[in-house]
C-alpha cells in the first residue's frame, strides 16, 4: 500500500480494512492478505484483529451472513454486487458494505458505512405503514406480511391454522344515526376486546373498515379452533357487541394463501346472510353457491340489456262485488339455460349489486306504459301496483325518474299503486316518510307490502303515509284453521286498519273458505289464485277486452 493511500485511510472515520489479492499459479485468487485495518474497523468486528493475516481469518469473525469473498472477487472482475448489511453486536450499528479496487496499485479497499440512523427510520416508516392509527393493531399491511410468514410456515411444518375474519354488525347505520364518532369509539372498544386475546400464535389486525382479522398459528387439531372461537363470541355477547365471523382453516380448507381468505371471507358473508351475530366455518358449498350466484349475476345484467324480463299481472278484486280492483305488476326471468329463476332468488342479488335500480326502472317504464295502452283500449278505469325496492326509493332522482316516465306517458297519478316493505324505514326515516308524503300529495298510492312478516309493523303504521295495507298470504293460508288463532290476529288486523281509514288486501287467496271469511271480516280486496292467477300482458288484454276465460285461476 502507498503511503499516500495510506494517509488518506487514516483520516477516514468509517471502519476500512486494505487487503491484496493472494493469487495461485493460474491467476485465481484464493484469498486475501490482510495490508491495513483501521480502528474503526477494529471497533466494528469487536474483536482485536492485529494476529489476522488473512481476508478468511478476519471475516467469519465480523459476520458468516455475508458473501464477503464473493463480493470481492466480483468487485475485482467489475461484476455488480448486492449492497449487503450486517449488525454489529459491539457497536450496536448496522453497516452497509462498500467495496473498491485499485488496479494500479492491486489492492481492495472495504469501507463500512454506518446506516443505523436509516435502519432505525425505515423500521419506524414501516411500523407506520402497517399500523392502524386509530386502534394500533396491524393494519390490512401489516396482516398481508404476517399472513404470508404464517402460511409458508405452516406448509414447511405441516401445522395447522386458522384464519377468522370479524365484521361489525350495521357499523354503517351507528355512524349515519350516531355520528362517525361513535363508530370509532366502537371500533376502539372491539380491537380492545380482542388485544386481550393475542398471544405468540394470536395475531390480531383491523383488516378493514369495520372488518378485523385473527390468525392462530400452531393448532392442535381442527376443533380448538371452534373452543377459540366460542370464547371470542362470548366476550364480546358480554360487551353487547354484535359482530359477525367467518372461519377457514390450513390445510382443510386449502393450502393457498388467496383461498383462504376468499374462503374466510365466504363464510362471513353467509353469517351475514343468516341473520348476524354469529360465527360461521368455511364448507364446500359455499364456493359452489358463489360461483351459481356470479353466473346469475352476469346473466342478469345481460337479461337487462336483453329485455329477457317480463311483466305478469294478478288481478285484485272487491271482496264484496267482485269487481277488477286492478292489477299488480310482478317480474318474473326466464333464462334459455337455466329455466325460470323466481324473484325470491334474483330480486336480493339485484338489490345487493345495485342492478335493481335498472331493474325497478324498467318495471315502472314497463308497467305505466302497460297502464296507458288499457286505458286507451279498454276504457281501464282500475289501478297498477308495482313493487319498489327500498334500495330504489332511497335514490336521490327516484322522485323524478317516477315522475318523468308518468309524464312521458300522461298518465292520472291516481292510478298508480307503490307497493313498500318496510325495508324502507331501516335508514333515515325521516327523509323516506318525506318523500312518500310528497308522493301522497301528488295523487298517488302507496301500500304497506307483506304485512306481518317484519318485528314492528304496527309501529310503521303509525307513521308510514298509506292508502292500503296487504295482509301477507302467510296469515291467510291458516285463517281456516281449528284452533282459530289466525284467524282472530287476522280479523284484529283488518278491524285496526279500518278504524286507521285505510284499505286492507289479503294476498293468498286460494278458497272459498277464506274468502267468506274475509269477507267476515270486512275485508276489502282479495288477491290470489282463487280470483286470479298472475297472467302474461297477452291474457290481461284479452281479459280486459270481455273475454272471462283468460282469466287463470286455480
Amino acid at each position: 500500500m502507498s503511503l499516500d493511500l495510506s494517509k488518506i485511510i487514516n483520516n477516514i472515520a468509517a471502519p476500512v480494512l486494505v487487503a491484496t489479492p493472494i493469487r495461485q499459479s493460474d491467476g485465481s485468487i484464493s484469498d486475501f492478505s490482510i495490508d491495513f485495518i483501521n480502528k474503526e474497523f477494529k471497533e466494528a468486528a469487536g474483536y482485536v484483529l492485529l494476529d489476522a493475516k488473512t481476508f478468511n481469518e478476519i471475516i467469519p469473525r465480523v459476520t458468516s451472513s455475508i458473501p464477503w469473498f464473493q463480493m470481492a472477487i466480483d468487485t475485482i472482475e467489475n461484476k455488480s454486487f448486492f449492497r449487503e448489511t450486517f449488525f454489529s453486536p459491539s457497536t450496536k450499528a448496522y453497516y452497509n458494505i462498500k467495496m473498491n479496487y485499485i488496479k494500479e496499485d492491486d489492492t481492495l479497499i472495504v469501507t463500512f458505512i454506518n446506516v443505523t440512523s436509516e435502519k432505525h427510520y425505515y423500521r419506524q416508516l414501516k411500523t407506520s405503514l402497517i399500523t392502524d392509527s386509530l386502534t394500533g393493531l396491524p393494519n390490512r399491511h401489516g396482516f398481508i406480511e404476517t399472513f404470508d410468514i404464517i402460511a409458508d410456515t405452516a406448509r414447511y411444518e405441516n401445522s395447522i391454522f386458522a384464519l377468522l375474519v370479524i365484521d361489525i354488525d350495521d357499523l354503517k347505520n351507528i355512524n349515519d344515526s350516531t355520528g362517525v364518532n361513535e363508530g370509532d369509539n366502537l371500533i376502539i372498544r372491539v380491537a380492545k376486546l380482542l388485544k386481550k386475546f393475542a398471544r405468540d400464535n394470536i395475531h390480531i389486525f383491523r383488516y378493514g373498515d369495520d372488518e378485523f382479522a385473527i390468525i392462530i398459528s400452531n393448532l392442535e387439531s381442527v376443533d380448538s379452533v371452534a373452543t377459540f372461537t366460542d370464547i371470542i363470541y362470548e366476550s364480546f355477547q358480554i360487551a353487547n357487541i354484535s359482530i359477525s365471523g367467518g372461519i377457514s382453516v390450513f390445510p382443510e380448507h386449502s393450502e393457498q394463501k388467496n383461498e383462504l381468505i376468499r374462503f374466510a371471507n365466504m363464510a362471513l358473508h353467509d353469517s351475514k346472510k343468516n341473520g348476524k351475530n354469529i360465527f360461521t366455518t368455511f364448507n364446500p358449498n359455499m364456493q359452489r353457491e358463489l360461483i351459481q350466484k356470479l353466473t346469475l349475476q352476469t346473466k342478469m345484467t345481460s337479461a337487462i340489456l336483453d329485455s329477457n324480463f317480463h311483466l305478469y299481472y294478478q288481478p285484485q278484486f272487491d271482496i264484496t262485488s267482485r269487481e277488477l280492483r286492478g292489477f299488480e305488476a310482478l317480474i318474473r326471468w326466464e333464462d334459455e339455460e337455466i329455466g325460470s329463476i323466481p324473484p325470491s332468488v334474483f330480486i336480493p342479488m339485484a338489490e345487493e349489486t345495485g342492478l335493481i335500480i335498472p331493474i325497478g326502472n324498467w318495471v315502472l317504464n314497463s308497467a305505466i306504459r302497460t297502464l296507458k295502452e288499457w286505458q286507451e283500449k279498454y276504457n281501464f278505469k282500475g289501478i297498477v301496483s308495482v313493487n319498489i325496492s327500498p334500495i330504489q326509493l332511497k335514490q336521490e332522482n327516484f322522485v323524478d325518474t317516477l315522475f318523468s316516465i308518468l309524464d312521458k306517458y300522461k298518465v292520472d297519478y291516481n292510478y298508480l299503486e307503490l307497493e313498500i316493505t318496510e325495508g324502507v324505514m331501516i335508514n333515515n326515516m325521516r327523509a323516506t316518510i318525506e318523500k312518500l308524503q310528497s308522493l301522497r300529495s301528488m295523487g298517488l298510492k302507496v301500500s304497506l307490502d307483506d304485512f306481518g312478516t317484519g318485528y314492528s309493523s304496527l309501529n310503521y303504521l303509525q307513521t308510514l303515509p298509506l292508502n292500503t295495507l296487504k295482509i301477507d298470504k302467510t296469515f291467510i293460508a291458516d285463517i281456516t284453521s281449528n284452533d282459530g288463532v289466525q284467524a282472530n290476529i287476522t280479523s284484529s288486523i283488518i278491524k285496526m286498519v279500518e278504524n286507521m281509514g285505510l284499505e286492507t288486501i289479503a294476498e293468498g287467496v286460494e278458497n272459498e273458505e277464506q274468502l267468506d271469511l274475509l269477507k267476515g271480516f270486512n275485508c276489502n280486496i282479495v288477491q290470489g289464485f282463487f280470483s286470479g292467477k298472475p297472467m302474461s300482458l297477452e291474457r290481461c288484454n284479452a281479459f280486459l277486452a270481455g273475454d272471462k276465460s283468460a282469466l287463470l285461476t286455480i
